[in-house]
């Protein structure tokens, strides 16, 4: 198994991918996902993100869509760069690396656990609201939310919140 392959395995189990639902009404294209909309849905889910061993320095990894075997898609740099004013250190997913024994996903540079953000699904269902679906991993820990998001005088707000069962 190429080291490519085991990552997105250890991803795949990370997420506890749910049954796929053939139905794509709404759907966008991932390219659509880097929005307001997706923004909005990603910065809702890093405010929630547990506090998981505090004083440890974190990098963070944005991924659209689904995670599965045949891969995955990254963030574009542009995208991820719309997060600057968080003071985080954000990662492009293709440079993730996957540790054994237990497929840790790492920064590269410091060896350490790395959050991975999904952005799992975003639809449109009027001109002013959308429903995402969004998950976090690091190292075995995950969790995933469904949100419903408003946008109202050009700001586009998480206006419902709820925990999808199974996840932590």
């Amino acid at each position: 198994m190429t080291r490519r392959h085991a990552l997105f395995a250890a991803l795949c189990l990370a997420f506890g991918l749910a049954a796929c639902d053939s139905s794509d009404g709404g759907k966008l294209p991932l390219s659509y996902y880097e929005s307001d909309a997706g923004e909005a849905a990603l910065r809702h889910l890093i405010s929630r993100l547990p506090e998981l061993n505090p004083g440890v320095a974190k990098s963070y990894s944005i991924v659209l869509g689904e995670i599965n075997r045949d891969g995955m898609t990254p963030a574009s740099d542009a995208f991820t760069a719309r997060f600057g004013d968080l003071k985080l250190k954000f990662l492009n997913a293709m440079n993730l690396k996957d540790v054994p024994p237990d497929h840790t996903i790492v920064d590269p540079d410091t060896r350490l656990a790395c959050f991975v953000l999904q952005l799992r699904d975003l639809r449109q269902t009027s001109a002013v609201t959308w429903e995402a679906e969004t998950g976090w991993s690091y190292k075995k820990e995950f969790g995933r939310l469904k949100l419903r998001l408003e946008t109202k005088d050009g700001k586009t707000t998480v206006v419902h919140e709820e925990k999808v069962e199974g996840a932590k």
